[in-house]
């Protein structure tokens, strides 16, 4: 509810707009502004409305952002001068006039914003986009004296020689001694580079990119930081396919599926073995195809998916592919035979009896095989005339699993993100001027931006009411402001992180929270298990584990037991049955109530077992909670 009639309000700040009274409208449409979630239609007029007074009132930064928000590019550049390059440069990006906005980032030291915007000028001048690994020679009009390619050239080795020289002054940036992961970062973007230039010394950089992510993962899964290990894997996979290099392909799937698969994020998992299929097809790498194949099968199985009958069908047809393509390529008739038997194994699990025929006549066939076992195969092979397929056809895959994923490009956000180092008006900046967000987001985060530049961040009351107001955000580009304000050494705004993160659904949400719930203030404490006890989706389960193992903390551990029993996966409920075994009161008897009413029942029949091989109070607690859930 609104303490103030908007329309009313609305009403007289545009009266004392059009009067010029520019002092007494402002506070008005601020007023109006301010409410991100008002269903007007009338809010853009609004925003118009302030930006006009403000510009009138000298408050020129403030005026641009709000014409930024409006998607009136020129209008916000015309009133920033020369001192104000930053929030230029912000505003050209913004409007896509990257190579503008480029060299005013450089001309500022912020190289890796000029570094990208040098590249993505150069990609606008492409007749199509550039593939990976390709070089600038590749791309263009078919006839290479025409005078457009020769202009488009020139202009593209400006473009992507001014990144290359960002991006290779940046490896020699004092700030990133010590950082692996992002000098990977900038060895990655600096090898693209030279790759697109055509300078084949770009293999080199993609090598030491190679070396320091490999040496990143290892770091951030020692620490229990999957998922930016998960992000060094991503990039992994793009060196190999940007590279062509299948090993580091694979390398870089196998290990995205993996922490996919202990974060139990099942449908994802799905898209990425399918991601990886289509890879390895295209290649013609049907051995590492039909390998994975089956290890879908089995991980669908293993899941309750109903695809597995699919994959054990594509995977026997992809043996056989692989067979062929042996005795094509002239290869040993052992590795064929062996991979036509792997095809017969999983033609027998879907019960597809006259192809497991088929393919035995097609071993029985098989040039160059000892005639002994030919003669074997071809007996085999009788018994399966006349056989008839059981089973039916598996049910078809859907198609939105099937697509190819654009997958974020982290190689540029992380490097960003460490380059605003937690500066709160250029992640909000970039939200305002970014119309794939929804309008409440950009109006929340233009409310932000605003406050700070009205000087709400000069004081600690301010500066933790921004933290809270981060929360509501709801995106993942805060974390990193948040975890900045957090180095404060005021607990109002500590306590204001706390707050914001109750609201910020990622994994990496838990280690600004584990810093709260450590905190010898009581109030910056009391604000973190509250947030604790709201953090309870599917991938939440591993850091929730960790705080309920690593605190001491009573009221921490009984939170972080609490969330765990709010997620559905049996993951979840497996730990809360160790929990009743082993742990004392009041978190046994916590863990019995959270299991009485877990929701998902595939854990009953496993409480069960359990039930059947224990004795004393604990068998005694199984029972009663068998009881009550009817199992």
């Amino acid at each position: 509810m609104h303490d103030f009639d908007i329309q009313s309000t609305a009403r007289q700040a545009r009266s004392l707009l059009d009067k010029r009274r520019y002092a007494e409208a402002a506070p008005l449409y601020r007023r109006l502004v301010d409410d991100p979630n008002t269903v007007e239609q009338s809010y853009d007029d609004w925003v118009r409305g302030l930006a006009r007074c403000l510009a009138q009132l000298g408050q020129v930064r403030e005026a641009s952002y709000l014409w930024l928000y409006l998607q009136s590019f020129d209008q916000g550049l015309s009133l920033l001068s020369g001192d104000h390059w930053l929030d230029r440069a912000r505003i050209l990006a913004a409007k896509t006039d990257h190579r503008a906005a480029a060299k005013l980032y450089e001309s500022g030291g912020k190289l890796v914003q000029a570094a990208i915007n040098y590249e993505k000028a150069g990609e606008a001048q492409l007749p199509r986009g550039p593939q990976p690994g390709e070089a600038i020679e590749e791309v263009g009009p078919a006839d290479p004296d025409a005078p457009i390619r020769n202009v488009s050239r020139q202009v593209l080795e400006e473009t992507y020689g001014e990144a290359r020289r960002c991006w290779d002054r940046l490896r020699s940036d004092e700030r990133l001694r010590g950082r692996s992961y992002e000098l990977a970062l900038v060895n990655f973007n600096l090898g693209t580079c030279a790759l697109k230039l055509g300078d084949d010394g770009g293999h080199g950089f993609m090598v030491t990119s190679q070396r320091l992510l490999e040496e990143a993962a290892d770091g951030f899964e020692t620490i229990g930081q999957r998922e930016r290990a998960f992000d060094c894997y991503q990039i992994l996979l793009e060196i190999g396919r940007r590279s062509g290099a299948f090993e580091n392909l694979a390398e870089g799937f196998i290990n995205c599926v993996r922490i996919l698969k202990e974060d139990n994020l099942k449908y994802y998992v799905l898209q990425y073995y399918e991601d990886f299929l289509r890879e390895a097809m295209s290649r013609g790498e049907f051995h590492a195809a039909a390998t994975l194949y089956r290890n879908a099968a089995d991980f669908c199985l293993r899941s309750g998916l109903i695809y597995d009958r699919y994959y054990m069908k594509a995977a026997a047809e992809t043996w056989m592919k692989a067979a062929e393509k042996t005795m094509r390529d002239g290869g040993v008739a052992e590795m064929a035979e062996n991979a036509a038997l792997a095809a017969v194994e999983g033609l027998n699990a879907i019960g597809d009896y006259p192809r497991v025929g088929a393919t035995y006549r097609w071993l029985g066939d098989l040039e160059g095989l000892q005639q002994r076992r030919r003669e074997r195969y071809a007996k085999i092979a009788l018994r399966y005339d006349g056989a008839q397929a059981t089973g039916g056809e598996p049910p078809p895959f859907p198609e939105y699993l099937r697509q190819s994923h654009a997958y974020p490009e982290i190689w540029y956000m992380d490097l960003v993100e460490w380059e605003h180092d937690g500066d709160i008006i250029a992640v909000c900046a970039a939200v305002v001027g970014d119309t794939r967000y929804p309008d409440v987001v950009r109006r929340r985060a233009l409310n932000l931006l605003l406050q700070v530049l009205e000087g709400a961040a000069n004081h600690p009351a301010g500066l933790a009411q921004i933290a809270e107001r981060l929360g509501d955000l709801q995106i993942y580009t805060v974390l990193s402001v948040l975890e900045k304000l957090y180095e404060s050494s005021e607990p109002q705004v500590q306590r204001g992180v706390m707050k914001a993160v109750q609201y910020l659904f990622f994994k990496r949400s838990f280690v600004v929270l584990m810093r709260g719930l450590a905190s010898t203030d009581e109030a910056v404490r009391t604000a973190a298990v509250e947030s604790l006890g709201r953090l309870h989706f599917n991938h939440a389960f591993d850091p929730l584990v960790r705080i309920f193992r690593e605190m001491e903390n009573p009221l921490v551990r009984r939170t972080a037991l609490v969330s765990i029993g709010q997620i559905p996966q049996l993951q979840a409920g497996d730990f809360l049955i160790e929990v009743l075994r082993y742990e004392p009161d009041p978190l046994r008897s916590e863990a019995k109530r959270l299991l009485a009413n877990f929701q998902n029942r595939e854990l009953f029949p496993i409480l069960r077992q359990h039930y059947e091989m224990e004795a004393g109070s604990v068998r005694n607690d199984m029972e009663e909670i068998l009881r009550q859930v009817g199992a």
